[in-house]
């Protein structure tokens, strides 16, 4: 099937620039800590990096993608395209100069707690200066890969946001030769990777659409019917799409006086952000555009089974991944950012947030699954209220938790109000008679979730035994392949009963073809 070939080819990219982005983290953590300096540039790394998230995975497409199909059928897709990418560049240059100018206030805003010393506010305010031009080249960037993934090109979006890990990781090399040795000047350092890294995405994509003879041009506004139609859809789309990236943002605001809470919570959530990216991304850019195709030709039997692949392509993912990341959640974190200026204290607080997170993720993916059965027909209203009260049941849950898990609250508020997305998703789909899962599917996923959980189990046996092995004070070496062991005997595990079951014949068919 073209669509789970399209999101196999978008999930292997995700990944790729995941592990670019792992190595990126490690190395931050090693130069930064858990300290004031490390807290500062995770306030202004994670602005634009919510905005890159928000319309570059997926939520620029919910409206771009069916309303492009209206105006090619009226020979208008180029003169859409252009009106588009122009006054997305209006608003975004309006909104950088806005938040460059207001920058102070904006970093007390979204992190309180910072103006209670350590330095904290004027470093991030410095930082966030520099890092939130990458939001405009991100803006710009996203239109350009909508109308790649339009003709079925997903491949250049998917890879760009690597060049942002690849050129962050070159400074941090460079570092000891330049002399820069201190905190501070490191995480201004980093701060210009990023700026950089923005640059080198966009050119990227540009490349690629340019070479592709398609082409993007500023052209006069025009604020035309399709044009207020694409905000109309965009906007809710955009909080649709990215209820786990405000999640985290309001984690941020939550966690911001507790010193060293929002660098834990950041690195925590980079970890399970690697299987959900696959999915959600992959997922999110590949099936919109078949489903609005089918939708547009009232194909019920094709939606039916494009939907049902992709309920069973999440699960298979998602829900492993999910109960792996809580039961290894502490050798995990231990391996990969335990060392230098990241200490036991950090490691072990980041893992209980990130078996926090974990316990979210099959909920997350099941909504990236379900979002599009309504973007497709340009429904974008009921995804945004559901979207709106699973946020106000995170900001709610992470007040009430916080003051007695500490970071650990956020990460359950931030999985709770993921199932709460979920099953109001799902019902309100149910309702409204598009969802329609076919017997396959339904006979695949109880099968899947029974591997997981025995999966699970023999994970948790498996480490209870390798534990003496597995201390943060023994060799790297021979922590790295514990993991390695216990992540493949557990991977052997669950492929090997979802097989025995019948659970995966259909998915792995489909991705090999």
């Amino acid at each position: 099937m073209a669509f789970l070939r399209n999101a196999a080819s978008v999930g292997f990219a995700t990944l790729f620039s995941r592990i670019l982005g792992f190595v990126r983290d490690t190395m931050v953590a090693a130069a930064l800590g858990a300290g004031p300096a490390a807290d500062a540039f995770v306030v202004a790394f994670r602005l634009p990096s919510l905005m890159r998230r928000l319309f570059a995975e997926g939520a620029i497409n919910t409206a771009f993608v069916p309303l492009h199909a209206e105006a090619e059928k009226r020979g208008e897709g180029q003169a859409f395209s252009d009106q588009v990418f122009t006054q997305v560049a209006l608003i975004f240059f309006v909104l950088s100069a806005l938040a460059l100018l207001s920058m102070p206030l904006l970093i007390r805003v979204i992190a309180p707690g910072f103006g209670e010393g350590g330095g904290r506010v004027d470093l991030a305010v410095a930082l966030s200066r520099i890092t939130f031009t990458y939001c405009l080249t991100t803006a710009l960037m996203v239109v350009a890969s909508a109308v790649l993934n339009v003709h079925g090109r997903f491949t250049a979006s998917a890879y760009a946001p690597a060049l942002v890990n690849v050129v962050t990781i070159g400074g941090l090399l460079l570092a000891p030769v330049a002399g820069w040795q201190d905190e501070e000047s490191l995480a201004r350092m980093l701060a210009w990777t990023i700026f950089l890294g923005g640059i080198a995405q966009g050119a990227l994509v540009f490349l690629v659409l340019w070479r592709a003879g398609l082409s993007l041009r500023p052209v006069r506004p025009r604020w035309d019917r399709q044009v207020r139609r694409f905000f109309l859809l965009a906007l809710p789309g955009v909080v649709a799409a990215g209820v786990t990236q405000v999640n985290a943002f309001v984690g941020l605001v939550v966690a911001s006086p507790d010193p060293g809470a929002v660098t834990w919570l950041y690195y925590a959530d980079r970890v399970y952000q690697l299987p959900l990216g696959i999915v959600a991304v992959a997922l999110g850019n590949a099936l919109l555009p078949e489903l609005a195709r089918a939708s547009a030709r009232g194909d019920v039997e094709a939606e039916r089974n494009v939907f049902s692949r992709a309920a069973e392509f999440a699960a298979f993912l998602s829900l492993p991944a999910g109960l792996a990341l809580m039961v290894l959640s502490g050798p995990i974190v231990s391996v990969l950012f335990e060392r230098g200026a990241f200490h036991a204290g950090d490691s072990a607080a980041t893992a209980l947030a990130l078996a926090g997170f974990a316990a979210g993720l099959p909920a997350f993916a099941g909504a990236k699954v379900l979002q599009p059965l309504f973007f497709a027909r340009t429904r974008m209203r009921l995804p945004f209220v559901v979207a709106l009260i699973g946020m106000a049941a995170d900001v709610a849950l992470s007040l009430a938790l916080f003051p007695v898990w500490r970071q650990t609250g956020i990460a359950v508020a931030a999985a709770a109000s993921g199932w709460i997305n979920l099953i109001l998703l799902a019902f309100a789909a149910w309702r409204s008679g598009l969802l329609q899962v076919d017997t396959l599917a339904l006979k695949r996923l109880p099968r899947l979730f029974f591997a997981a959980i025995a999966m699970a189990l023999a994970l948790h046996g498996a480490k209870e035994l390798v534990d003496p092995w597995n201390g943060a004070e023994g060799p790297i070496l021979l922590r790295i392949g514990m993991l390695g062991v216990l992540c493949c005997g557990g991977l052997a595990v669950y492929c090997g009963l979802a097989w025995v079951l019948g659970a995966t014949e259909n998915p792995l068919r489909q991705l090999r073809g």
